[in-house]
């Protein structure tokens, strides 16, 4: 699964503009397939997946306050949530979640936010998620999905 379909389904699961919550999306030109190398399914799947984004009502592109951020998920009632996803490509998992880490605590300034990290439900990502120790998950309010089609495993 590419980023921008873990994306996808993280919005059509969790943060669905239809019940409320205001979504902004990023997306940059990688999660498009445009320059570099990319299989030759991933326009195409890049496509449909922007496609469903925008149409359930997401924003795309860089949120107003927080910049670059994956995801930011406003709703009145369950807060304000920042997210950085991961997916298929040819970088590292481990250096990915590394850097999804980095960004995530740059955006930790003492507001009542809500953080996650997002890869796709598969062994692999999960094994890299199972590596940020619970009590630093807890102190950072962070909180790791698994994504896929079918719905949003919390490890």
């Amino acid at each position: 699964m590419y980023q921008l379909e873990v994306k996808q389904w993280l919005v059509a699961w969790r943060f669905p503009p239809s019940d409320g919550w205001s979504v902004w999306v990023d997306v940059d030109a990688m999660e498009r397939a445009k320059g570099g190398k990319h299989p030759p399914d991933k326009r195409e799947r890049a496509q449909i997946a922007e496609a469903s984004l925008r149409s359930s009502g997401v924003q795309i592109g860089a949120h107003p306050q927080f910049g670059r951020a994956d995801v930011v998920a406003e709703h009145p009632q369950h807060g304000l949530w920042l997210i950085e996803a991961e997916g298929q490509s040819s970088r590292q998992r481990e250096q990915a979640i590394y850097s999804a880490l980095g960004q995530l605590v740059l955006q930790m300034r003492g507001r009542a936010l809500n953080f996650a990290l997002a890869t796709p439900n598969d062994p692999v990502w999960e094994r890299q998620l199972r590596k940020v120790p619970m009590h630093a998950r807890a102190a950072l309010r962070l909180h790791c999905w698994l994504v896929s089609p079918q719905g949003i495993t919390e490890i």
